[in-house]
């Protein structure tokens, strides 16, 4: 079996997921996300645990419907709130570049065979990239667009899911 997210030694990485130390008590829109981030997480590294390349398949498909769906949807509705916003601004590049190599990295994936260690190894470098991603959201990014949304989180959230919704027809 391939066990994608595990170290050497068998233990979690404990990265993809993780909540993030000392941050600020996220709030609307923010738990949203960082619910879906655990569930993206958790469908990545079933997909990479799974022998079965028809199997693996499958769950990548969903995993990667559930990742695209909710990047869209976020750069839609919660970032796209603060374009304008000249104390957001390096938060709103930074989260677009991030997003755009994810989906790239994605759209690599996708060309690949999903019996093939390749694959293994391309989807080993998407779960460090979503990792790395999650952790700049949940530590640095969600605690700065939260202060700079305050009350309109939770009117955030109804936006958002609704838009994550329309999306993962799409994708």
């Amino acid at each position: 079996m391939t066990d994608v997210g595990h170290s050497a030694q068998g233990k979690h990485t404990g990265q993809l997921g993780a909540p993030p130390v000392g941050a600020r008590v996220p709030t609307g829109v923010f738990v949203t996300l960082i619910e879906q981030h655990r569930q993206i997480a958790e469908l990545l590294i079933q997909a990479g645990s799974i022998d079965s390349g028809p199997k693996r398949a499958e769950r990548w498909a969903e995993a990667r419907r559930r990742m695209l769906a909710h990047e869209r949807a976020e750069a839609l509705e919660v970032y796209a709130t603060l374009e304008g916003n000249s104390v957001a601004r390096d938060t709103l590049e930074q989260h677009g570049q991030q997003a755009s190599e994810l989906e790239s990295a994605v759209f690599e994936l996708d060309a690949l065979d999903p019996e093939s260690d390749t694959w293994i190894d391309r989807l080993r470098d998407v779960i460090a990239m979503v990792e790395d991603h999650v952790r700049d959201e949940e530590s640095d990014f969600f605690p700065r667009l939260q202060g700079l949304l305050r009350d309109s989180a939770d009117d955030l959230d109804e936006r958002y899911q609704s838009a994550y919704r329309d999306v993962l027809h799409t994708v």
